[in-house]
């Protein structure tokens, strides 16, 4: 592919672009480097990014993340005085105990990756339209939407495997000082330029409109 290029799949012999086909897991170490720090080389592999497992899990992961981003929030109410009714009811099993913490994220995050394939990923095929793709193969827009979104979600899940061994509970690990707790900063920023490179490998996008 020429630098700079906008990509357009070809298909794979299945009627469906090549990301969607069967292949490699995008899960693989390597494959896994290359989305962190080589986006456009893992958008632009034939990667199996559709096959059901792998998305399942890269969609649930950024749905634990993001309860334990709502936890983080309600802990941070609670200090300025203004917590959510229910929440002080609810925060001892949740933020008391690693047992609960997991049992409260992981079936909320069922729930958040399920918002984000269906929600989030007909929101990117809008942007997609608005950025110049006349028809945006949903599916792979979707793909394209996980994929980048487990850049910032993937560490925070991390993170917080390791506060488990670190700290007797998560709300005691919340008010602890790390030194990881800033570098996770980065991964957010660095998800949207991995979304904006796997849009512009991915499909005839028109950059400046991307960009917006």
């Amino acid at each position: 592919m020429a630098s700079g290029a906008p990509a357009t799949p070809e298909g794979d012999g299945f009627g469906q672009p090549p990301a969607i086909g069967p292949g490699p897991s995008p899960l693989l170490p390597r494959h896994l480097l290359d989305l962190f720090v080589r986006p456009r080389s893992f958008f632009s592999r034939r990667l199996g990014l559709g096959h059901k497992p792998n998305v399942l899990l890269v969609t649930w992961v950024y749905g634990i993340s993001s309860a334990i981003d709502r936890i983080d929030t309600e802990l941070m109410r609670s200090q300025l005085g203004s917590p959510r009714p229910g929440w002080q009811a609810m925060a001892p099993f949740v933020t008391g105990s690693w047992t609960g913490f997991w049992l409260w994220v992981l079936a909320a995050g069922a729930l958040g990756g399920a918002a984000l394939w269906w929600i989030g990923g007909w929101w990117y095929g809008v942007r997609l339209r608005w950025s110049g793709v006349a028809d945006p193969d949903r599916r792979l827009a979707r793909l394209t939407l996980v994929y980048s979104s487990f850049v910032f979600a993937g560490p925070a899940v991390v993170a917080a495997l390791v506060q488990t061994f670190l700290y007797p509970d998560y709300a005691t690990a919340y008010v602890a000082e790390e030194w990881f707790s800033l570098v996770l900063l980065v991964f957010p920023f660095w998800s949207i330029a991995t979304s904006y490179t796997g849009v512009t490998t991915l499909f005839p996008v028109v950059r400046r409109k991307a960009v917006v």
